[in-house]
């Protein structure tokens, strides 16, 4: 046998030396040891000599073992069959020597420490065992694993399973990894006669017959049968694809296979998928089930495309309080977004997208306050997130790849969006006056208020164009954090016009603030405040332990350089610029609501920096906030004004000492503004519209309105020490720890809400033997309620057992594995199923 290891060879030639014979002949019939004789030789040193036995050499190989002396041992070697008695030169010598016959499949099933019963295996599989490269890889696997089904270990070599349990599903997994069409694998089962075996099992355990079985039409009765079985539906009796007569173990496979790779690639699983759509035309399988039905499947694909169309079929039809099992859209959504397919980066976007819609869709009805205070109060406890949802929706759609099916429900979205921000900018301009609102809550007397008589260290981060609402999403981004001792969320009223120029000296320490004509910028007590140098000195004339630093400035810092830059300082400025930079520029406006999610990352990422540097009170604000709508404005719905050179203009505000009364327009005084005796107004569109100006087409601030002129201030309190917040855990709620199906309902339940002190975790749980043996499906259980209430931290599940025999004095463990870190709990089980053959 090619390349068989001759130690075992050896040792048994040894042993017959030891035993007293002086010459022992060895015909070797196929001549299969004859490329190993450079081996015996080396191996019988100080043992034997070793002389091979050519062809023509009878004669002289007798006269060389007749000259020997008695102490002389001597292994003749033949790579021929013994010839005739009458034709053997040598017959005399070896009647009376010892005849050595190699039985290579008994010398290859000791090399492979097989019990004496796999004898006939080892022989009849002689040629996958001639590699030793083979050899090795089927040597790693536990005997006990596959002594019932021998060829299953070398199924489980040639689609190189590294693991030391034969597992057939882990093996049937890796062999459709390597491709539906023209298999690799199955064209090694044919070569190494193990392919009906292979075919055997499958019938076996999932009752496939075909009468020319592939494994397209195998993975088509897996992934049909396991939808209807998760819709709860009969398989359809004249579907040749039915496997519903082992539904444990096609759920057991389908869910091992979907859950294999959580997190990361899922290709192999979601390309079959749609090779089998394609391929059997799927379609009329499920084309007349209702919604209810499909929402509870992910096999494939379509579903997730059918749902997210149904979705928006009902949200074009205003019909946002639909219901699908019981679930609103926002729950629906949530649960597809935790399924197979909605954990997929373009799914999920989707989901994220409608669900955006869904909020400003539902919105459409509300109706602003009476007053000015009435619409702070409305708008600061849940009103923004209009603005929020609308951002996170284009966000979604954006990050989706720009999907045109959806066109509609964006315009939809769209007008809607529009139609509340002109509802809620006119009732705000037929209100607001700077008269009504509380000294405090003015962004000019910020730095009076909240700096001037802190005691200790204070930092100032003043994020550009950072508005009330994406304020509120790092405040809840913050609030996971335990080192975050107090936070609370104020807001101040920026001055008008809403943008960078006022705001940022408003923030300033002040007496006097004076807009300028000629240079279109505020003086602060007489002094410029346009750029850092200029900002810092007046910090610093108000204190003279005063420094101002760009957020890019401290990018990159170490512990030591970010200690030295804030020693000896009561007051610190930081200017971020990440939103406004980005929206400002028509080339990049598009990415407006992309650069508010990196703010937010980024101010999250810095206070924790600060944090980590005994730097912890925190105050984060903005100069100003912003208007954005993705589609353009047209030209004919822009406001025309008419300006003199002393005017100056943008798309959402007109500065001018003139008395202009055109329809849809308001304003507001300077001098009540800055609190100065200035002349001149400030005008703006009292909607969302804009003036025709020079500016963005989507991205505009300055004018009057909750979203431009309600900025944050985001107060935050922390901690240098280390973080005591736990990953939150599961239990099993169920008293009764025997398994009496096959189908094992599970109650479990998240032992904590999620709060600063206790962190989300994604867990897998699934079923195995006392060797440690998967022997169920897969699921997993996202636990991330907030929920203070136990009964809504329930979560009902189900997971299916392979289908065989259980022993019901053995112990079974529920295993439930947190996904990142790997940590594990057990909960100890019995099963005793009568008839688990279904």
């Amino acid at each position: 046998m090619a390349d068989v290891n001759i130690d075992q060879v050896v040792m048994t030639l040894k042993n017959k030396f030891k035993t007293g014979h002086q010459f022992i002949f060895w015909y070797d019939d196929q001549g299969e040891f004859a490329d190993s004789v450079d081996d015996l030789i080396g191996a019988l040193v100080g043992v034997a000599t070793v002389i091979e036995l050519k062809m023509g050499y009878q004669l002289k190989t007798k006269l060389r073992l007749l000259e020997a002396g008695k102490s002389e041992k001597f292994l003749i070697y033949s790579p021929q069959p013994q010839p005739p008695l009458e034709e053997n030169h040598l017959r005399d010598m070896v009647l009376y020597s010892e005849l050595f016959r190699a039985d290579a499949p008994e010398i290859l099933r000791k090399e492979l420490q097989l019990p004496e019963n796999m004898y006939s295996f080892v022989k009849a599989h002689a040629a996958f065992f001639g590699s030793k490269e083979r050899r090795a890889r089927f040597m790693k696997y536990d005997v006990h694993s596959y002594q019932a089904e021998p060829t299953m270990a070398i199924m489980a070599a040639i689609v190189r399973l590294d693991q030391p349990l034969v597992d057939f599903f882990a093996v049937l997994r890796l062999i459709l990894k390597g491709g539906i069409v023209d298999n690799k694998y199955l064209n090694d089962f044919e070569k190494y006669h193990v392919l009906e075996d292979f075919w055997r099992i499958v019938n076996d355990r999932f009752g496939f017959q075909a009468a020319e079985p592939g494994l397209l039409t195998l993975a088509a009765g897996l992934y049909v049968t396991m939808a209807f079985e998760q819709m709860g539906l009969i398989t359809p009796a004249d579907n040749r694809y039915n496997l519903s007569a082992r539904a444990a173990n096609v759920q057991t496979f389908m869910q091992q296979f979907s859950a294999e790779a959580y997190g990361e690639r899922r290709d192999d699983y979601n390309q079959i998928a749609e090779l089998v759509w394609d391929n059997i035309r799927a379609n009329k399988f499920f084309d007349q089930l209702d919604i209810d039905d499909l929402a509870n499947s992910d096999v494939f694909p379509e579903f997730d495309k059918k749902i997210l169309s149904w979705i928006q079929d009902q949200l074009l039809l205003r019909n946002d309080g639909v219901m699908v099992n019981g679930l609103n859209i926002g729950k629906l959504t949530k649960k597809r977004r935790e399924m197979h397919y909605g954990r997929s980066r373009n799914i999920n976007h989707l989901y994220l997208m409608i669900r955006s819609a869904w909020q400003v869709i539902r919105a459409r009805d509300n109706r602003p306050a009476n007053g000015f205070n009435a619409m702070v109060d409305e708008y600061t406890n849940g009103g923004f997130y209009v603005d929020m949802d609308y951002r996170h929706f284009i966000y979604e759609y954006h990050m989706a790849g720009y999907p045109d099916y959806y066109m509609r429900l964006k315009r939809l979205v769209e007008q809607t969006y529009v139609d509340l921000l002109s509802k809620f900018n006119t009732s705000w301009n037929q209100t607001f006056d700077y008269h009504q609102v509380a000294p405090q809550l003015l962004q000019r007397n910020f730095y009076n208020q909240y700096v001037r008589n802190q005691q200790n260290r204070i930092v100032v981060i003043i994020s550009d164009s950072f508005r009330y609402e994406i304020g509120k999403e790092l405040q809840s981004r913050l609030q996971r954090e335990d080192q975050v001792t107090n936070m609370q969320m104020h807001f101040l009223i920026s001055g008008l016009p809403s943008v960078t120029y006022m705001g940022m000296p408003a923030l300033l320490p002040h007496k006097q603030l004076d807009l300028q004509y000629d240079s279109r910028s505020v003086m602060v007590d007489g002094q410029p405040a346009k750029n850092m140098t200029q900002r810092q000195e007046i910090l610093q004339h108000a204190n003279p332990k005063s420094i101002a630093y760009r957020y890019k400035e401290l990018q990159g810092k170490t512990r030591d350089e970010i200690r030295a830059m804030f020693a000896n300082q009561e007051v610190v400025y930081i200017y971020h610029n990440q939103i406004d930079t980005t929206a400002e520029n028509k080339g990049t406006e598009d990415e407006t609501t992309k650069a508010a999610e990196t703010a937010i990352t980024e101010l999250q990422e810095l206070i924790w920096r600060l944090r980590t540097n005994n730097i912890t009170h925190v105050y984060v604000t903005a100069d100003h906030g912003f208007q954005y709508r993705d589609e353009k404005i047209d030209d004919i719905d822009k406001i025309e004004v008419e300006t003199v050179a002393e005017d100056w203009k943008s798309p959402r505000y007109l500065v001018s000492e003139r008395d202009i009364k055109d329809p849809g327009i308001a304003r507001q005084s300077i001098a009540n503004a800055l609190d100065n005796q200035d002349s001149r107004y400030v005008y703006y569109p009292t909607t969302a519209n804009v003036f025709k100006a020079n500016g963005s087409d989507k991205y505009a601030h300055g004018g009057s309105s909750l979203a431009e002129m309600l900025v944050p201030l985001l107060d935050v309190h922390t901690t240098s020490k280390k973080s005591t917040a736990h990953e939150v855990t599961l239990q099993i709620n169920n008293s009764n720890l025997q398994i009496n199906s096959l189908d094992v309902p599970l109650s479990v339940m998240q032992t904590e809400p999620i709060s600063s002190k206790v962190t989300p975790a994604a867990f897998k749980l699934y079923f195995v033997d006392e060797n440690n043996h998967q022997i169920s499906g897969q699921i997993v259980i996202n636990a991330n309620s907030k929920d203070s209430r136990v009964e809504n931290r329930i979560q009902r599940v189900n997971i299916t057992l392979v289908d065989q025999q259980y022993d019901r004095n053995q112990v079974y463990d529920l295993v439930i594995e947190n996904i990142d870190s790997g940590a594990q709990s057990r909960v100890h089980y019995r099963i005793d199923i009568v008839d688990n053959r279904r």
